[in-house]
């Protein structure tokens, strides 16, 4: 273990990508002193980097901060910290990454912390209330930039291929040796025996003739002399007559007259057939034959002959066979290294490749050499490492841009009511819920004057960024232009007047407005080509459908007044008890599994059998009965419009009047 610690460096740094340039160098000058290779400085700064643009786009996302650096150099690692007081975020440290699965998904974050994993030994990540510290550990390696452990397996592959073929062409070649070697060694041992079986019956032949014409013992004896000085391999010649007597022999002319005396390992009826046996000199293979005459055995020759001259002969050349067989080998193993080496190569440089991008890199490429099935694995690894930058840029786009749009959806939260206000002898609730992080959808109510107040549901069409925007303006400029008006279609009049020039083609607004008077409790309101007003009032006992005619905001119109000319405005007198729901098109269009919606027919059967008959007097209680119908209906099917409504109850007052629906043109 690594006990105490070389040097320990401590920095705070605002939060900021401006701080990241001193961070890097002092990072890399600590590095550098602490003897870590240049290739694990660059990726312990790329890992560095990661963190802290980590930190500043999670941890202080809503709130400028300070990052404290702290470095611990061992003898033999470098633990490096990373400390912020802002949010928890919790990594991914499984080091898993799946590119398709993160570009199809757009999911932020994952390859920071991916490369993090892959480029330090060891990641942890500390999170406490108000603290949080991600602790980085890299080992410190003292080998050269190709290292022991690299180059002995790339050593391994090539010592391996040149052994194992090696040893496949001398099993190939020794075999064939042996093989060829006993074949040629019986091929001439039995043409030495059949060499010796010719002289013999020559011999035969000849001595059959010496002993009917009575030859001279010189004759005799000259005769397999000459046959021994003629043949080295012959070792005796010995002529007997039929009686056993020696005639000739060319050991010793004194054994002549002599009874012939075999060896004991030789069988008398073994004739023409060779046998070995021992003596002193080694060992000799023995040999007789017949002499005949005229049918008639009159005598038989006895050689004695060896094969140690010709197995020296073959041992000689066994010898320059094997030397010259030596010496192929030896280039033949040179010729395999270096085969092998060009085989191996690029399996090298693929190889260092990879661990390059297991480090981090992923923009350097191989070059595009060697035989077709390297080129076309270089190929492939390169054109991999092209769309890796690509689906990696991608990533990080769509990491910012998520970023962003979350930002934009905080953002858009707070132009939404924080809390209603108090209208005397109303009761308000609302709700909101996007389908995705930025909303088209709006409502709000706010204070015209000391007795009027607005109520406005709004629906953009179309979703993201761009309805979002539209509806943050609709917002203010609703706000701004109320003021000083006590009709609801004075306003949106006015509104629209304002902003039509600046919606952008495609995009429409659909409004529901009414302002309400809480001395003659009376509520004026227009529909924009939105949602009819739902209206349950205890003297009907049923629900009223209320939609003036309207046309939603951003239609091309023609005429000066073409938007005020089509929009109607209605009044009504709210008494005690009645229930009103504004609401977007969000519930009425809310889809299950199967694609079937939730309608306005199921909205009204809510409000005729369980709001009515159910005396419900506060808006929060209808809010929640709704919104659990509509759970129930859609189930775990995935929401895919923004719902938004406000639900008003009527407080009960003194006095009493019947609710009437009024109509007033206004010029």
């Amino acid at each position: 273990m690594f006990r105490k610690p070389v040097r320990e460096i401590n920095g705070e740094y605002q939060a900021s990508e401006k701080s990241l340039p001193v961070i890097q160098d002092m990072v890399r000058e600590t590095c550098i002193n602490a003897g870590m290779l240049r290739k694990n400085v660059n990726a312990v700064i790329l890992a560095i980097e990661e963190g802290i643009t980590n930190i500043i786009r999670h941890a202080y996302l809503y709130e400028p901060g300070t990052i404290r650096i702290r470095i611990v150099v061992f003898k033999r690692r470098v633990i490096f910290s990373l400390i912020d007081h802002g949010r928890s975020f919790q990594p991914d440290s499984a080091g898993r990454l799946d590119l398709k699965k993160l570009v199809e998904s757009g999911r932020k974050g994952g390859l920071g912390f991916y490369m993090i994993n892959k480029i330090m030994d060891s990641v942890e990540y500390l999170s406490t209330p108000g603290f949080n510290e991600l602790r980085m550990t890299k080992l410190i390696s003292h080998q050269p930039e190709k290292t022991r452990l690299f180059m002995g397996r790339m050593f391994t592959i090539r010592v391996k291929f040149s052994v194992y073929t090696f040893l496949i062409m001398l099993t190939i070649i020794a075999g064939a040796y042996l093989f060829i070697d006993n074949r040629t060694t019986k091929n001439i041992h039995q043409h030495l025996t059949d060499k010796v079986s010719s002289l013999s019956k020559t011999i035969a032949d000849q001595a059959g003739g010496y002993i009917l014409n009575r030859r001279s013992d010189v004759e005799f004896d000259e005769l397999v002399r000459s046959y021994v000085r003629a043949n080295p391999e012959l070792n005796m010649v010995i002529l007997v007559d039929t009686l056993g007597d020696i005639l000739a022999d060319s050991r010793d002319i004194r054994n002549l007259h002599q009874e012939y005396i075999r060896p004991p390992a030789i069988s008398v009826g073994e004739v023409g057939i060779p046998q070995v046996y021992q003596t002193e000199q080694g060992k000799l293979i023995h040999l007789s034959h017949n002499i005949v005459n005229g049918g008639r055995r009159i005598g038989m020759v006895h050689i004695a002959y060896t094969d140690r001259r010709l197995a020296e002969q073959i041992n000689v050349e066994r010898r320059k066979i094997i030397i010259l067989t030596i010496i192929g080998l030896a280039f033949g193993v040179g010729g395999i290294y270096l085969l092998s080496n060009y085989f191996v190569s690029p399996i090298v440089r693929i190889v260092e490749r990879v661990r390059k991008f297991s480090s981090g890199d992923i923009e350097t490429e191989l070059p595009l050499e060697g035989v077709e099935e390297y080129f076309e694995i270089s190929k492939a690894l390169n054109e991999m490492m092209s769309r890796l930058r690509r689906d990696r840029k991608n990533i990080i786009e769509r990491e910012r841009v998520a970023k962003e749009i979350e930002v934009a959806g905080q953002i858009q939260k707070t132009l939404l009511p924080k809390e209603l206000p108090n209208i005397p002898g109303l009761s308000l609730d609302a709700f909101y819920r996007a389908a995705s992080r930025i909303s088209g959808d709006l409502y709000d109510v706010f204070r015209i004057d000391d007795t009027h107040f607005c109520l406005v549901v709004a629906d953009v069409a179309g979703k993201g960024i761009p309805a979002s925007l539209v509806m943050s303006v609709l917002r203010t400029v609703i706000r701004i232009l109320a003021k000083g008006k006590r009709s609801s279609k004075d306003i949106l009049t006015a509104v629209d007047g304002y902003i039509k020039d600046d919606i952008p083609p495609g995009i429409f607004i659909t409004i529901f407005m009414a302002v309400y008077c809480i001395d003659s409790r009376k509520l004026n309101f227009v529909s924009a080509g939105h949602n009819p007003l739902i209206y349950l009032t205890p003297k009907k006992g049923e629900v009223m459908l209320l939609n003036p005619p309207g046309v939603p905001l951003g239609l091309p119109l023609s005429g000066e007044n073409a938007f005020a000319d089509r929009l109607d405005e209605h009044m009504i007198k709210i008494n005690a008890g009645d229930k009103l729901f504004i609401y977007s098109d969000g519930i009425t269009e809310a889809m299950n599994r199967t694609s079937e919606k939730y309608g306005l027919e199921r909205l009204i059967a809510i409000f005729n059998s369980q709001v009515h008959n159910g005396n419900y007097a506060d808006p929060k209680e209808i809010t929640r009965l709704i919104l659990s119908d509509i759970d129930r209906h859609c189930g775990q099917a995935t929401q895919t419009d923004d719902i938004t409504f406000i639900t008003i109850c009527s407080d009960e007052f003194k006095e009493k009047g019947a609710s009437e629906i009024e109509t007033r043109q206004i010029n």
